[in-house]
């Protein structure tokens, strides 16, 4: 089985790419559980202040319950809504919250 090795970023350039988009999968980089609910918390958290993660934390029993009776999708789907709804887009691309 042969694998196929990719530069390393430093030997990249982002020459040409401006339009391009990045897809990685970031599940057990950041913490060592794959649960992707404290990812959505802290961003909960960065864009909303302490409303939002609290309204995500009231919503978690929901998706617990679609997650794994109904479908992994729509428990993803509701940590998403709960995580993003009323943000304005500007502020999700610039990386800066409004509780900042």
């Amino acid at each position: 089985m042969d694998t196929a090795t990719f530069p390393t970023v430093d030997k990249c350039t982002s020459n040409g790419r401006e339009k391009h988009m990045v897809v990685a999968d970031m599940d057990g980089t950041l913490l060592r559980g794959r649960s992707s609910f404290p990812y959505f918390a802290l961003i909960a958290f960065e864009v909303g202040g302490i409303l939002r993660l609290l309204f995500l934390l009231l919503v978690t029993p929901l998706v617990g319950l679609l997650y794994y009776f109904i479908s992994e999708s729509a428990g993803i789907q509701v940590l998403i809504f709960a995580t993003f709804a009323g943000v304005r887009v500007s502020e999700i691309e610039s990386g800066q919250g409004c509780a900042a």
